[in-house]
């Protein structure tokens, strides 16, 4: 059986078409946060899976690298260590992303026990153990996001 150029070509622009779109539809596009004159990779967690998930079973989180929980209305939203593998600064804020509170060096075999802050946040970022004392970041300082979705 003979295949025409036509055909073929037709069958090798699907073929790549095909795989150009699944590699595209897959690419992580990470969203920002800058604080203590540092800039951190993040991961958003905005819904109930990741809020719930968050960083949970992940084996490592660089020094660059973070996630923010994005809650959506204020609240003293609590953060527990279940499943991590690591210890984390984790770093709340208002609606305006100013620092209201924070708990540095925050260890998994802390778990169960929930971490809360003293006022209303409305997210929550978690970094790398250490990053808050390494770059002075302190409550009454804003966090700054460029998202890869808006809030």
């Amino acid at each position: 059986m003979r295949i025409n150029k036509t055909t073929l070509f037709f069958v090798l622009f699907v073929v790549v078409g095909t795989v150009l779109i699944s590699f595209l539809s897959t690419v992580n596009y990470q969203s920002r946060a800058v604080v203590g004159g540092k800039t951190y990779n993040i991961d958003v967690a905005d819904t109930t899976y990741t809020l719930t998930k968050g960083l949970s079973g992940r084996t490592s989180l660089g020094k660059n690298e973070g996630m923010v929980f994005v809650f959506g209305k204020p609240d003293k939203y609590g953060i527990w260590m279940k499943d991590m593998l690591f210890p984390i600064d984790i770093i709340w804020m208002d609606e305006n992303f100013k620092i209201v509170h924070i708990e540095k060096e925050v260890k998994p075999e802390t778990y169960p026990k929930i971490f809360s802050p003293d006022r209303l946040s409305t997210y929550v970022l978690e970094i790398a153990s250490g990053q808050v004392d390494s770059t002075g970041i302190k409550v009454g300082d804003k966090v700054d996001f460029i998202y890869k979705n808006s809030i």
